[in-house]
C-alpha cells in the first residue's frame, strides 16, 4: 500500500506527483548532499524518476560541443558526481530501500534503474521506474492512454 504522504493527486490533470523530501537526511553521493526524490506520471507521460542534488557551481563549466557527454577532466565533481549516480550506482540501492519505505511493491522496486535516455542534468540523476509510476496511476485509478 502506497504511503499517501508522498503523493499529490491533480484530478484537473489526471496526473499524480511522488515527492519524498530528504535533504535533511544525510545522503550523499560523491560528497554531494541528495535532497529529493521525485516522479511525475499522467495518462501520456511517465517513468521518468528524478534524484537531485546539490551541485557545485558550475557556471564556468565549458562543454565539450563535438560531443553530448561532459568532459571528465573538469574542474569541479559535477561531472564525477553524475558518474557515481550513473556508472558505479552509487546511490541505486538507497533509492530502493526509500521506494519501498514509499509502499511501492518489490517487483517496481527491483526494476529501477539508471537511465541513460533520462535527463541527465548537474544536481539531477535520472532513473527509469515505469512500474514505480504504473503503481502511482493505478492507485489514482488513472489509466495510461493508449
Amino acid at each position: 500500500m502506497l504511503n499517501n504522504n508522498y503523493f499529490t493527486y491533480n484530478a484537473d490533470e489526471q496526473s499524480v506527483t511522488f515527492e519524498m523530501d530528504v535533504a535533511d537526511k544525510g545522503y550523499t553521493v560523491n560528497g554531494r548532499t541528495v535532497t529529493l526524490i521525485t516522479l511525475y506520471a499522467d495518462r501520456d507521460y511517465a517513468g521518468d524518476l528524478a534524484v537531485c542534488w546539490e551541485a557545485e557551481d558550475d557556471s564556468n563549466y565549458v562543454h565539450n560541443s563535438r560531443m553530448l557527454m561532459r568532459d571528465i577532466h573538469d574542474t569541479n565533481n559535477n561531472t564525477a558526481t553524475m558518474g557515481a549516480f550513473y556508472w558505479e550506482n552509487e546511490f541505486t540501492e538507497q533509492l530502493r530501500l526509500l521506494l519501498a519505505e514509499a509502499g511501492f511493491s518489490d517487483d517496481a522496486v527491483a526494476n529501477v534503474c539508471t537511465s541513460e535516455w533520462g535527463m541527465q542534468d548537474v544536481g539531477r540523476a535520472s532513473y527509469d521506474a515505469y512500474d514505480i509510476a504504473e503503481e502511482m496511476l493505478a492507485q489514482h485509478n488513472i489509466a495510461v492512454a493508449a
